[in-house]
This record gives structure tokens, sequence and C-alpha cells, in this order.
């Protein structure tokens, strides 16, 4: 994609979409709302409720879908226009991904019921093939956009919003032939529209201040630096959104088990879910990040026709600050299992809106244009601190077990992990050869360190059990 755009369309299709990012959080926020509430309600067994939550929830959702369209209209289009640091001779281009990204953020909407319903009833492996399309989608997409006359950030902007509406039939479509709620009416419960408004509300609150600290940091970038690191951030973006999709793929059949278990009064097997979800999604980020940290500058070259200024070092910090956030997700998680989540998401709004200022100062008295990542790694390292705090007084969760079971075996990991690949990275030259045997070596031997470290002896024996039955599974076909 980046060679089919270059460096200043892709730059342009970054800051565009942080005008859109930050109306997009509602879909995130809408989302944790419809799940939880569906959710709690399979594990108490109340069809009626579930089909209650799924209608009100796509009510809120065409309302929200109204106003979201006018403000983006109105200051969107404001902002790009008068704000934003475009070439003028790219000006038109831009609109129109703005305006093809504002349709595709309403389409997202009104899916969003649709797909809380899929996560609430635990349908992993429909996102599974669904991923698989998705990628081929994209591959195709930037093949098109490739081999066309005309202009391509035109084409695939119109091509993406293309593709996400077809997806997004297919989910309404799937919904409502699996799932006996998802039927809808005009019967309005202003009493459940309005528990489902404040609960998303106070999760709208706390996305708007990660979107803010994101998306509003690639605006301050853009204002200071220019597109060019614009696209640094991206690449950055795009290396790091890809570790962490493959690790939620893995660790989201953790967030319906933890609220159901809750639902259900059992706090023991809710506490072991959320431990276990954190290392785990913790393990996998670290077999990722070793590789990738230690050869980014080669990944890079290897990848990119044309590498933007300063990519691997974003790219490097990126992967910090995803390991950092992998630590709180499980928790955050059971605090919405719980419900109460008012004070937490006032509390660490508060730290997270210190990020963008304190970056801004920083590029105001000359600092350089990557500081904005550690800013983000010491402040959300403070939440997550204020996370295990939290967790303790609303479920009464054994923050104990957390720096026992999640914290320490993550800090032998990576130590163990990093120090032999260290000296081994030091003592080669960049180049190829290295490159292909670091990336397998480092593979291997994280993996070696996870078991031995990182997982308890029931994750070890699941673990053995799996990777048995799979050789069994492929003797027999051989046979």
């Amino acid at each position: 994609m980046l060679e089919a755009l270059g460096i200043d369309n892709y730059g342009i299709k970054n800051v565009v979409g942080s005008i859109v990012g930050f109306s997009g959080l509602l879909t995130g926020a809408m989302s944790a709302a419809g799940s939880r509430f569906i959710t709690y309600a399979i594990g108490k067994g109340d069809l009626a409720e579930m089909k209650d939550v799924f209608r009100s929830s796509f009510h809120v959702q065409i309302i929200i879908s109204i106003i979201i369209l006018l403000a983006l209209e109105i200051i969107g289009t404001w902002f790009l226009n008068n704000e934003a640091n475009i070439p003028i001779s790219r000006m038109f281009a831009a609109n129109f991904v703005l305006q093809t990204a504002i349709m595709s953020l309403i389409i997202g909407l009104l899916s969003v019921p649709y797909n809380s319903l899929i996560i609430a009833h635990e349908r992993m492996s429909l996102y599974a093939y669904l991923s698989i399309v998705d990628v081929a989608l994209q591959f195709v997409t930037v093949l098109c956009v490739l081999h066309t006359q005309y202009d391509r950030l035109i084409m695939l902007s119109a091509l993406q919003l293309c593709f996400s509406t077809c997806l997004t039939i297919f989910y309404a479509i799937y919904s409502r032939r699996n799932f006996e709620e998802a039927r809808l009416s005009f019967a309005f419960n202003w009493k459940r529209i309005k528990e489902l408004c404040s609960f998303s509300g106070w999760t709208y609150i706390g996305n708007a201040t990660w979107v803010f600290n994101t998306q509003g940091l690639n605006m301050l970038v853009n204002s200071f630096f220019g597109v060019a690191f614009n696209a640094a951030r991206g690449i950055s973006g795009t290396v790091n959104g890809c570790i962490q999709n493959f690790v939620n793929s893995f660790t989201m059949a953790f967030t319906p088990q933890i609220t159901k278990s809750y639902a259900a009064n059992d706090k023991s097997y809710c506490f072991m879910l959320v431990n276990r979800g954190t290392r785990i999604a913790c393990m996998l980020q670290i077999l990722f990040i070793v590789p990738i940290f230690l050869e980014a500058d080669t990944l890079l070259k290897i990848w990119l026709v044309e590498v933007p200024p300063l990519s691997a070092v974003f790219l490097r910090f990126a992967l910090v600050e995803s390991f950092v956030l992998s630590l709180s997700g499980s928790l955050m998680k059971l605090i919405r299992a719980n419900g109460k989540i008012k004070r937490v998401v006032l509390e660490t709004s508060i730290f997270s809106c210190l990020v963008f200022p304190l970056t801004w100062l920083a590029f105001r008295f000359g600092m350089p244009v990557w500081v904005s990542y550690p800013v983000m790694i010491i402040i959300y390292s403070a939440i997550l601190v204020l996370y295990i705090y939290e967790s303790y007084k609303l479920t009464a969760y054994d923050w104990k077990s957390y720096i026992k079971l999640v914290i320490r075996p993550s800090v032998v990991v990576v130590v163990f992990s990093f120090l032999p690949m260290l000296l081994v990275y030091n003592y080669f030259e960049e180049c190829i050869l290295r490159f292909m045997v670091m990336v397998p070596a480092s593979v291997l031997w994280t993996s070696a360190v996870i078991y031995l470290w990182g997982l308890d002896k029931n994750e070890k024996m699941m673990l053995v059990s799996k990777i048995k039955s799979y050789k069994d599974k492929l003797s027999k076909k051989r046979k």
C-alpha cells in the first residue's frame, strides 16, 4: 500500500483517519456496552433481556450515527481544509477520502449490535474465517490500486468502502439467521436505552482519551513535522496492529467468559480467567516483539520499497507501548463485568489526558518526533497500577495473584528472551544473513522460554495435549 500510494499520500490517509478516528471511538464504546449487557443476559439465561438489549442497542446506534454524520461534515471538513498540513494539489483527494471514511464509519456503527451478538455467543471461528477474507480483500485492494490509471488514493478509499459495506451486510445476515434475539422493531425501551447510553457514555470517555492520545498525536506530528512522519507512524501502527490482531484472536474468547462467570457469581473462575488471559496476551506479544524489535531496520527494508524516516525507531517504541497496554486488558474486562466503571474511567482519563499536552510541550521545546512514545509508555504504566487497585476495590480481586501470575513471569520471559539474542545481534553486522538467522532463532528461543517460565502447570499440559492431538490427526490423514 505504501508503494502504491507513496509516502505523501500514505501520510494524508493517516491524517484523515485521525480526524474520523475521534468519532470512530463510539463504535468501540457501544460494542463494549452491547457485548457486556448481552453476555450478562446469556450468563443469566434470559432470552427476553437479550432481545431487549439488542433492539435498544440498534436504536441508540441510529441516533448516534445521525449526530456523528452532522459533526464530521461540519467540524471534520473544516479541520481538513483549514488546519491540516496537506499539499493544495491533494486537497480534493483528501476530501474524497474523508467522505468515504465517514460513510464507512456510519456503516460500522450500524453493524455494532450484530458484532456484539457474535462476540457474546463466542462464535470465534467466524472471526478466524473473516480474518482470512479481510486479508484477501486488502491484498486485492492493493493490487487494484497498483494497476489503476486513476487517482490511487481515491481508488483505495472507494474500494475500502465497498468491502467494509459487504462485510457489514454479511454480519447482519449471519446474526439474523443464527440468533433468535437479532430481531428489530420500533418498540423503544427508554429505560434500557438510558442504561446502555450511561455505560457506553463512560466507556466513550475512556475510549475518547485513547483516541485523543493516538489520533491526536498523529495531528500533532503532522503539524510539527509533516506528512512523512505520519507515514512512519502509520507503518509502525500497521505492524503493531497485525500483532495485536493475532493476540486478540487468542484472547477474545476470555471476554464473554469473564462476564458470564462474574454474572454467575463464580469469582474464583473469573479471576483465574483474568490472570490467564493477561498472561497469554503478554506471552504472545513477547513472541513477536523479540524478533521484530531486534531486526526492525532490516524487516522494513525488505518489506517496503521506500522506508519513511525513523520508521524503525517508531516501530520499536510502538512494540513496547503495545506490551504495556496488554498488561491491563483483562483487568478492564473484569471492571466492565462488574458494571461500575464511572470512577475508574474518570481516574484513568485524567491520567491519560496528560499524554497530549506533555507531548505538545516536548515538541514546542524542540524534542525529537519519537518522544511521544516514551511519554505514553510512562503514563499508561501508571494507569496499569490504577487498574489493579480498582479491580481489588470493586471485585475483591487478588492483586497479589496478578503480581505473582502475570507481572513476574512476564518480566522473567522478557529478560531471558532478549539477553541471549542481544549477544548474537551485536556479534553480526546488519545484513540479510543476520536477519535469516535472528528471526527463526529468536522465535524458537522465546517459545522455549515462554514454555519454561511463562506458562503454569495446567497450561503446559493443555499445550502438550493440543500438540499430541494435532499429531494424531496428521498421522490419521497420512494413513
